[in-house]
């Protein structure tokens, strides 16, 4: 222990706790005096100055250093020092190496971030300048290319440290360098990305007790960079919002700032219109009490806001709005989100208070949040002050107390803002997606800093853990990672001690450590968080880094690398669960907004999530560590660069340094172990060939061809030996080496490039100069070649001349010599060949004369000759028809005998009918020769007429007459020969329609054994409609001779189906059909026939294949009739021809409703759209078919007869099928072999089921349910056989007893299946747990439903290109082959049995009769109603309506308007599903927009405002006189009915309920509501029903319209309850209302008075409506009194089970009067004794009234009803009760109105 000499002027360190400073002031007497940093003066003796307490400091550590690793003096009060003289030399920012450590200023620093500033970093390396945040973000950008992976920038630091405004530096200056590789500027994506930072520091950022702009959530920013630097995209994935801040804050914190933003900086429009106020006046922003702006003069005299003097909330506020417009957010998204802000405000105001459970304070409150939420009041108050709960298929509300309500009102609160943030962060997402991908990254990571408040609750114990994994990477690549790799490649090296914390770790992340542990306890019904800090206590107690309290309480503590931490668990697993109640989320997704069902439609309630066999939902721990650990797996794969944020001081201060926080903060960040590392190690290191492919260019003068040499060669020589160590793979260097090398290689390069683009530029001049010296010579060339010609063409054109007149001199001699010679020569042949011309003219008319002669000769043998053949034919077909008659008669008898004669007689027919077929193509040709002779004949007669020849005409006419009659003939014989031949067929038809066996053979389908019905072909497995294979195969016939016959076969799903031949026609099948022929019989008899509909033409045959039997022309039909004329015909059709009427009979009714429809759809479409009704393949009509399921084998076997053959074995039979190779036999014998599959062990349910296809085919199967659907085989342990997938499942139906057993259906996409079990429980168990499969299945879209969602977010003019390229969204003639829609298979309701698919596609194709229908309200009150029976068809008419107004040519054409017409009855109507909402929404607001002042732009705006007004689901179809009114956009008048016979008109909207009718009426009439209650009555006859608030008015009309039609009902407006009496303060019509009300309770005998009083009463009212008193004035009793019978005469024992409440005592003595029975044992008895007790009621009524003569009207009213003010009990209303048993009713219960 030496002692230190020093001189005044010197420093020394003063070792304390940390090394401080001290100055050496003055040395007197072996005195100094020391002034330790700057404030402290001590003195000491030189003696005392020994190196235990003291060292000498380095002169350079006066100076700050820009790199702590190049200190001399090293140790914590160095580092401590130095970054403190730079802190006030505003020098914020200080390298450890490649480290940054960023001090917290507090204040601006002028020119720091300037745009100077930024360029000049551009361009430096590393090192090269002061040390920036700008620096270390161009080492990152040049990263990318520099070793070709991504790069990511760690800021870490605790609250307050300036990590948030790092981050806006560090995207600011890649912006900036993306955009100066954009040509100097902003891509759109980095303009966004730039914007984003506004609205999330808004959105996410509040002020705390140690920060005013603290980031509450964690944030990952990426930047997605193209090859040429340009920035092309960017993602924020964010963590952890604090979401418990938005309800409440510590003391002088705020909320978010986007609540003060909106409230001070809003627009006063807007302010107003949402009801806002100042801050102070809403309990979320003002319960802390920092809310201060220092805009805002109101709050400045606030307590504790002296952290927000940087604050500008109306500025951020204008910055927020800016940012949304860049961002790309329409006004009205940004006016909704500000909306639900403002709904968050209101609803924090709600208060509660106890009276019998929780009760709303403040009803306006509520009011405005349920308005702003978009959500029910009513619906509302119900979730904030009651617990709604369903058990059993019942709902049970309870009442919650005032603490459980404001836990709802505040879980709701949470809820919204934490979606509404979400939201938020995907739309920027959206918004700055890269649309490629890029070529590299940078990450930037944001995370909340480390926090330890008083109180620290599950918040901070998630952000502690995650700067606690965040400590630990850093650790990892700094000390761990390099030391590992300097002792693997040889460097010399010696360890360093660093802090780990990995202990910490593995505390919270083990098993049963504090995650699990809180995971396990969230999961478990009754845990608590006292027994999960007990569970804690027991796993952690003994662990260095757990900390348990000494003191029994809530806590538990860690020991973290920043320091101890003790939590209080209160409330751990309430966060930790994220409960949300289903009733609250059922809320706020049924809000009419679509922006804030879209923050929730991905939220599944508790009956959604989980469930057996399925993951329970993750909690918020769970979650947070998987999104950590996904955090942590991208950082690792990355190339990192580290900021560490300091804090100064902990007031947020400027120019104060506390040294103590400095100090704790480098500690526990590891700060003086990293600058040991960075100073003696090597951060830098390359490969030794990438070192040489990096700086090749300064290698060039080093020839060796081993890597490792080159490089320690030139660093050997050109570097010190400090700065580099050779490993044995790497070279690992100094940063400072790593610049000097990077800036000689860029200097290298620089020369080389000036070099080339010198010698470049010279090739280029040298090209340029030798083009122009070629252009040159080229010009020169082509004026003296131009000159040369025009001389050559001068001196051609003068020779030309002379030539022309010596040519022309010699040829004229010529032409005179060889005309003379040419005239002698014409002379002579003239004269020849006149003489020639005699001589054949003599010649040829004695020619003629004999051909003439000769033809005729040859006419009249050919003419013989042909009547002689006739005869022959005759003859020959006579006995040929002879034979045919005898074959049949014969077949017909030994049909019934053998069926093998009758196969004979079969193929003898189909070979008479083949000779026919030859004969009457002989007579064709024949005919055909005749005709051809007709026509020579024709000519000939023609020619003999010029030429005068008389008689030979006489002759051709007669030929020709011969030849017509041997036609004629001829077509007689043929014509009658197919009627004797159709009249024959009839009557051997003429057989008994029961005989099956007969009718099996004459359809064609011996030999196949149809196992499933007609219907029930389809697949198990319906992923798919299109068949898995298909070709012709011959199938062997099951007959007495086995014979082949070739069909044609398809393999589909579960069942291989067998038809005749390929279908390519619309339609086909067999039907009965009323005889066409000659006889009686046949005309009489139902015959079957196979009748094909091809294009329009419906052809019927004998037999499927056989021949036509006759052919009916739909267009030439008249009418298609579906009513029989025969009563007793069901399922009948009739064609209506100009000839005749076919009468068609069907199997059953869908084949019926099938064939009437197709009927009808091909008789009203025009030709060019019937190719779009083709019908492939319909398994009805296949012959045969064999279900797989019943399958045991298929094998190949040997037949002599054909080759390639495989029999197909099922339960009961054998198959034979032959191919036409050996390789497609294979093939089939592999698709038809079943699979050994074993069952799977993990279904969710199994068992054995009875599978029902028919009264007779049912089977049982055991059935397994999995998570990918349903498995069936034969028995347990057997291979799967069948299968419905998942995706096929759409509805299981619910369990219903049949025949005693219970039955459901599962309805599939293509098809249904019927099972049935034997107990409804068990029933019940499989139709719950195959619902809750399909329930948890995404959804299945088609491919519209998908575009539905697409166009939402496209531009207007790619929205017209997909309506442009997708016929399925806009309006076409052409009908719709499937749904638009997904929809379920199987019928919507039992009153409807067609398919779901069928009858959309069928209200399609009735849209073509509607568009020229002459009335449309009958059609459209037709659809309406069906719409009830089969609601699931609602969205589907919704789509089709809307595909039909879309995109059309003419909006105002008739066809248009109607559709628009359909579409608001529909809209009145039936509301549709969220989805296809928005789709109407986007449909009729793009209308608008795009067609204003067109006729249909009246309809399209008259939509908007019933969805603006909002529709709700009616109960019944509109009346028509709503409907006609409609169709004319009008509103429709009803006449509301009062006392006194008065009638009030009033508009009727489709959207008027009944509480808005009363407040019409109330206005109208001028009476206050708040005294009394008024409501609409139903009045049937004298029967009132109340109508409830909620009612549409125009619903009680139809209803009425459709159940009591002309009878006496009216909607009747009157009083319904008291509310407030005071007789002074009535207006008259109100005392009218309410004396009309007493009355009307004293005639239904519903006043509780005595008898005496209600005769008085009675009085009163006759002297009110009649006058005076007079004997002769006649009344009713029962008009004004209610007459019962004496109640002593019958005994209480001989009551009756039901009886009414007559009386009532005055509740003043406490005494009730005892119920009586009023019915006698006779009802004669009964009769006599009313008439007694009206005679006695009239006379007391009478003698009253005479004694109120004189008494006005009005004085009549007055005493009425002050007679009845006195009763107590005034207002109540008293009702009808059961009586259940003899027993006296000792309670009556009272209900006030």
């Amino acid at each position: 222990m030496g002692i230190l000499e020093v001189q005044p002027g010197g420093w020394v360190w003063v070792k304390r706790d940390f090394a401080l400073p001290a100055n050496v002031i003055s040395s007197a007497n072996g005195i100094l005096t020391l002034k330790i940093d700057g404030d402290e003066e001590v003195k000491v003796n030189s003696n005392d100055l020994t190196t235990e307490n003291y060292s000498i400091m380095h002169p350079s550590c006066l100076q700050g250093h820009q790199d702590m690793a190049s200190l001399s003096d090293l140790h914590e009060g160095s580092l401590l020092y130095n970054l403190k003289v730079r802190y006030f030399a505003n020098e914020i920012y200080t390298y450890i190496g490649s480290i940054l450590v960023a001090v917290n200023p507090y204040k601006p620093i002028s020119g720091l971030y300037s745009n100077e500033n930024l360029e000049k970093y551009s361009k430096q390396f590393i090192g090269e300048d002061k040390p920036h945040i700008y620096a270390i973000a161009n080492e990152a950008f040049r990263n990318i290319w520099k070793s070709g992976e991504s790069q990511c920038v760690l800021i870490s630091g605790e609250s307050g440290a300036g990590k948030t405004e790092s981050t806006k530096m560090i995207l600011d200056f890649l912006s900036a360098m993306g955009a100066k590789n954009n040509n100097g500027e902003k891509s759109l994506v980095s303009s966004r990305i730039l914007s984003s930072s506004p609205i999330l520091e808004a959105f996410g950022n509040a002020k705390t007790v140690y920060n005013h702009n603290s980031s509450r959530f964690g944030k990952f920013i990426q930047l997605f960079f193209a090859e040429d630097g340009n920035i092309v995209g960017g993602n924020i994935s964010h963590y952890l919002l604090e979401k418990n801040r938005t309800v409440g804050q510590n003391p002088s914190e705020r909320n978010y700032h986007i609540f003060y933003q909106l409230l001070l900086g809003i627009t006063e429009p807007l302010k107003s219109k949402l009801c806002l106020d100042d801050p102070k006046h809403f309990r979320y922003v003002s319960a802390a009490g920092a809310v201060r702006d220092p805009n805002c003069e109101d709050d400045i005299n606030m307590p504790n806001n002296d952290a927000l003097l940087w604050v500008d909330d109306k500025n951020d506020f204008k910055e927020v709005m800016t940012s949304f417009e860049v961002m790309g957010l329409s006004n009205q998204v940004v006016e909704e989100i500000l909306t639900i802000l403002a709904g968050i405000l209101h609803l924090g105001n709600v208060t509660f208070h106890m009276d019998g459970g929780a009760q709303i304070s403040d009803r306006d409150a509520v009011e405005r949040a349920a308005q702003f939420l978009s959500v029910n009041t009513e619906q509302l108050i119900e979730s904030l002050t009651h617990n709604k709960r369903e058990m059993r298929g019942e709902v049970f509300l309870s009442p919650l107390n005032e603490e459980q309500a404001l836990a709802s009102r505040d879980s709701i609160t949470m809820a919204v803002y934490s979606h509404l943030f979400d939201w938020i962060i995907q739309r920027i997402n959206s918004r700055i997606k890269s649309p490629k991908t890029p070529f590299s990254s940078i990450g930037v990571l944001d995370i909340f800093g480390f926090e330890n408040f008083a109180v620290n609750r599950f918040e901070q114990f998630n952000i502690n853990f995650a700067n606690e994994k965040l400590q630990q990477f850093f650790n990892k690549h700094i000390f761990s990672l390099e030391q590992l790799e300097y002792n693997q490649e040889g460097i010399p090296w010696s360890d360093i001690d660093w802090t780990d914390n990995a202990g910490c770790i593995d505390l919270v992340e083990r098993k049963m450590g504090v995650f699990s542990v809180i995971d396990e306890e969230s999961r478990f019904p009754k845990g608590t968080d006292k027994s999960m800090l007990e569970k804690l206590h027991n796993a952690n107690a003994k662990n260095p880094f757990y900390i348990k309290p000494k003191i029994t309480g809530p806590d538990f503590g860690i020991r973290h690398y920043a320091g101890d931490v003790i939590y209080n668990t209160v409330g751990f697993l309430e966060k930790n669960r994220g409960s949300f109640r289903d009733d609250l989320i059922t809320l706020l997704k049924d809000s009419k907004s679509d922006f804030m069902y879209d923050l929730f439609e991905g939220v599944k309630l508790s009956t959604e999530r989980g469930g057996r066999g399925k993951p329970k939902a993750a909690t918020v721990a769970s979650s947070f560590k998987e999104s950590l650990s996904s955090l942590m797996t991208t950082l690792s794969s990355s190339n990192p660069f580290f900021i560490r944020c300091v804090k100064p001081n902990a007031r947020k201060q400027a120019n104060d340094f506390q040294n103590q926080l400095m100090i704790n903060q480098l500690r526990y960040s590891g700060m003086m172990q990293t600058v040991v590392i960075r100073r003696s190690g090597y951060p830098v290191r390359r490969l030794y060939s990438d070192f040489c492919s990096r700086y090749q260019p300064l290698l060039a003068s080093i020839y060796t061809k081993n890597a490792k040499d080159k490089v320690s060669l030139y660093l050997t020589k050109n570097a010190s030996e400090k700065e580099w160590q050779a490993g044995k793979t790497k070279v690992f260097m100094k940063e400072t080496l790593e610049n000097t090398l990077e800036q000689q290689r860029v200097r290298i390069l620089g020369s080389a490039a000036i070099m080339i683009q010198k010698h470049w530029r010279g090739a280029i001049a040298r090209m340029r100069y030798r083009k122009r010296l070629q252009d040159i010579i080229k010009v020169q060339s082509v004026v003296r070649a131009h000159l040369y010609r025009k001389f050559y063409l001068q001196t051609k054109s003068a020779a030309l001349v002379v030539q022309k007149y010596v040519r022309g001199h010699i040829a004229r001699q010529v032409v005179a010599e060889m005309w003379a010679e040419k005239c002698a020569r014409l002379e002579a042949e003239l004269e020849a060949q006149r003489q020639a011309l005699e001589e054949r003219r003599a010649e040829m008319e004695r020619l003629r004369k004999e051909a003439q002669e000769q033809e005729a000769e040859q006419l009249r043998k050919e003419l013989e000759e042909e009547e002689r053949a006739r005869k022959k034919e005759e003859e020959e077909k006579k006995r040929i028809e002879e034979e045919r008659m005898k074959e049949a008669m014969k077949r017909m008898e030994e049909l019934e005998k053998k069926r093998r004669e009758e196969e004979a007689k079969r193929q003898e027919e189909e070979r008479i009918r083949l000779e026919e077929e030859r004969l009457e193509r002989e007579r064709e040709e024949k005919r055909a020769e005749d005709e051809r002779a007709a026509a020579i004949l024709a000519a000939e007669a023609a020619e003999a007429e010029q030429m005068g020849l008389a008689d030979d005409e006489v002759a051709l006419d007669e030929a020709e007459q011969e030849m017509f009659r041997h036609l004629q003939d001829l077509d007689s014989h043929l014509g009658q020969e197919d009627g004797e031949h159709e009249q024959e067929i009839d009557e051997w038809w003429d057989m008994e329609p029961e005989d099956e066996d007969v009718y099996a053979n004459m359809t064609g389908q011996e030999g196949f054994d149809t196992i499933s019905e007609a219907g029930d072909t389809a697949e198990i497995d319906v992923e798919s409609s299109l068949p898995v294979h298909a070709g012709y195969l011959k199938v062997r016939e099951a007959s007495m001779v086995s014979r082949w016959k070739q069909k044609y076969c398809i393999l589909q799903g579960d069942s291989m189906l067998i038809f005749n031949a390929k279908q390519d026609y619309l339609k086909s099948g067999w039907l009965r059909k009323k005889g066409g022929g000659k006889g009686t019989l046949s005309r009489r008899n139902w015959l079957p026939r196979f009748f094909i509909l091809q294009n329009t033409t419906l052809s019927y045959f004998e037999f499927e294949g056989g021949e036509v039997k006759g052919q009916i022309n739909l267009r030439q039909a008249i009418k298609i009739l579906e009513n029989p004329l025969d009563k007793n015909k069901n399922n009948y059709i009739g064609l209506v021809t100009p000839e005749r009427t076919y009468e068609i009979i069907a199997e059953d009714e869908n084949e019926h409703r099938s064939w009437l429809r197709i009927l009808k759809e091909v008789h009203n479409t025009p030709d060019e759209l019937l190719h779009t009704m083709k019908e492939e393949m319909n398994p009805r009509n296949a012959v045969a078919s064999i279900d797989l399921i019943e399958l045991e084998s298929c094998n190949r076997v040997e037949d002599k007869a054909e080759n390639h053959v495989f029999c197909v074995i099922t339960n009961d039979r054998l198959h034979y099928f032959a191919a036409e190779d050996s390789d497609e036999m294979f093939r089939w014998i592999d698709l038809l072999s079943p699979q050994e599959i074993n069952v799977k062990q993990n279904a969710l349910h199994s068992g054995y089921m009875t599978l029902v296809k028919s009264k007779i085919v049912r089977r049982k199967v055991f059935v397994s349910l999995t998570e990918k659907g349903l498995e069936m085989s034969k028995r347990r342990d057997g291979p799967i056989e069948g299968k419905i997938s998942l995706h096929s499942l759409c509805v299981v139906t619910n369990p219903e007893e049949v025949g005693g057993e219970f039955c459901f259906y599962i309805h599939v996409r293509k098809r249904s299946y019927y099972f049935a079990v034997k107990t409804m429980a068990e029933a019940n168990q499989w139709a719950d747990d195959i619902s809750e499969v399909i329930t948890s299945k995404e959804q299945f879209q088609t491919r519209t439903e998908r575009l539905i969602v697409e166009l939402r977010n496209l531009q207007s003019d790619e929205i017209d290109s997909v309506y442009k390229s997708n016929a399925i969204l806009r309006y076409t003639k052409a009908a719709i082959q499937t749904p638009i829609l997904a929809l379920p298979y199987g019928p919507c309701s039992a009153k409807n049995p067609t398919p779901l698919q069928e009858q959309a596609v069928s209200i399609y194709k009735s849209f073509l009769n509607y568009e020229g229908a002459t009335s449309p309200v009958e059609f459209i009150e037709t659809q309406l109603g069906h719409l009830f029976d089969s609601p699931l068809l609602i969205d589907e008419l919704y789509c089709q309506l809307i595909k039909q107004t879309s995109w059309v040519r003419d909006v105002d054409n008739p066809q248009n308007l109607r559709y628009w017409m359909f579409l608001l009855c529909v809209l009145i109507t039936h509301t549709p599903s969220r989805k296809i909402l928005r789709y109407l929404k986007f449909h009729i607001q793009r209308n608008t927009s795009k067609y204003s002042g067109t006729e249909m732009y009246k309809f399209a705006v008259y939509a908007e405002g019933l969805l603006t007004s909002g529709v709700k689901q009616r109960e019944y179809v509109p009346s028509r006189e709503e409907l006609k009114k409609l169709l004319f956009l009008k509103d429709m008048p009803a006449s509301i009915s009062c006392y006194g016979g008065w009638n009030c008109k009033i508009a009727v909207t489709p959207t008027l309920t009944a509480r808005v009718a009363v407040a019409r009426l109330l206005s109208g009439m001028g009476l206050n509501p708040r005294h009394n209650k008024y409501a609409l009555f139903e009045k049937l006859d004298n029967t009132y029903k109340v109508i409830e608030d909620r009612t549409l008015i125009s619903d009680v009309l139809a209803k009425f319209e459709r159940k009591s039609p002309g009878e006496g009902w009216c909607i009747f407006f009157k009083l319904f309850g008291i509310v407030e009496f005071n007789i002074a303060k009535c207006d008259p019509l109100e005392l009218v209302f309410l004396y009309e009300f007493v009355c009307d309770q004293i005639r239904r005998g519903l006043f509780p008075d005595d008898k005496v009083s209600l005769t008085e009463l009675a009085g009163l009212r006759c002297q009110y409506l009649y006058g005076d008193y007079t004997p002769d004035k006649n009344y009713t009793v029962s008009d004004i009194y209610k007459v019962t019978l004496p109640e002593v005469k019958y005994p209480v024992s001989s009551r009756k089970n039901t009886g009414t409440l007559r009386g009532l005592g005055t509740l003043g003595k406490g005494t009730i009067r005892k119920l009586k029975d009023l019915y006698t044992d006779t009802e004669k008895e009964d009769e006599l004794l009313m008439q007694e007790e009206i005679e006695k009621a009239k006379n007391t009524i009478n003698d009253y009234w005479k004694t109120k003569s004189g008494l006005s009207k009005g004085a009549a009213q007055q005493e009425l009803l002050k007679v009845t003010t006195r009763w107590l009990a005034f207002g109540y209303g008293i009702f009808d009760v059961l009586i259940i048993d003899n027993r006296f009713v000792t309670k009556i219960v009272c209900h006030k109105n």
